[in-house]
């Protein structure tokens, strides 16, 4: 029978340095595993909120314009002030509670309604069906002749597409949301 000295069976009933060391090292691992998991599901939820609050605030401008009468939504929500037909007209940029405006935004304003328009020298804010921008589907007939033209359409438009842009500092830097529609009138037949 062999027998063991007793600094054998010192060594074999605990633990070396080196296998402390290791047991530390993974201890500290899995700590830093964890920890950034909680830092990160802290800021998928502050990211999470933010989409919310731009979604939620595009969706309140989009239904706003529908509550509008249908042949002043131009005029109301764009970014000429002269043609309003109202004092009051909100225009074309708003604020979104909560989020943080981006440095050198107009009057700390996060939201801007957006329409397929052309400044013309002479006859200024002109929605246009033959600008090409496929954010607006346009080319597209907006005044319902069947006829895509070069002429300005603020008085005559069928079909009104719309674009609600929001752009703020988010948590993860610079953010945007977007929502686009398409803003129709429809008449009820007389029966």
């Amino acid at each position: 029978m062999h027998k063991s000295s007793p600094t054998s069976s010192l060594r074999s009933a605990g633990f070396s340095f080196v296998e402390l060391l290791v047991a530390f090292a993974v201890l500290i691992l899995a700590l830093s595993i964890f920890s950034n998991a909680v830092a990160g599901l802290g800021k998928q939820r502050v990211v999470s909120r933010e989409n919310a609050l731009a979604a939620w605030a595009a969706s309140n401008v989009l239904e706003s314009m529908r509550r509008e009468d249908f042949a002043e939504v131009f005029a109301l929500y764009n970014s000429d002030s002269g043609d309003d037909p109202v004092v009051s007209a909100p225009g074309n940029r708003f604020l979104v509670a909560g989020l943080d405006s981006l440095p050198g935004a107009p009057a700390g304003l996060h939201g801007e309604v957006i329409f397929p328009t052309f400044e013309d020298p002479l006859d200024g804010l002109q929605l246009r069906e033959d600008l090409v921008d496929p954010r607006f589907g346009t080319p597209r007939d907006l005044s319902g002749d069947s006829i895509i033209d070069g002429n300005g359409h603020n008085d005559d438009y069928f079909a009104l597409p719309v674009l609600i842009r929001i752009q703020w500092s988010g948590s993860t830097g610079r953010r945007q949301y977007e929502l686009a529609s398409l803003l129709c009138h429809f008449e009820k037949a007389d029966l």
